[in-house]
């Protein structure tokens, strides 16, 4: 049994936002905060841009169990109110979806 968590996030991205959101992102309160986390293990992203031009950015983050993810989440800097979550739904088109799916020993 596989006790790694899985998390895919869809984030559609507003119009003219794509490089304002990997700014942020990628900024000293995105990536490197998630990165130093106990338990983070990798992640893997991409945009993809529909017909209409809409750009979905996706989020793929393996965490070594369930409580690190969730632990990762208390951060205060992922705190809904704080400037960096503030700026981060500001550049998105709607809620992300996020799905843990089962990972699969094959």
């Amino acid at each position: 049994m596989n006790m790694t968590t899985l998390l895919y996030a869809e984030i559609k991205l507003k119009a003219d936002m794509k490089d304002e959101f990997l700014d942020l992102v990628n900024s000293p309160e995105g990536f490197p905060i998630t990165k130093s986390k106990p338990g983070f293990i990798s992640a893997e992203t991409a945009i993809s841009t529909d017909e209409s031009g809409q750009n979905t950015f996706h989020l793929w983050e393996k965490w070594e169990k369930m409580e690190d993810f969730e632990n990762y989440m208390q951060d205060p800097n992922r705190n809904p109110e704080c400037e960096f979550m503030q700026k981060w739904g500001s550049t998105m088109d709607g809620p992300p979806k996020m799905i843990f799916p089962e990972l699969l020993d094959l």
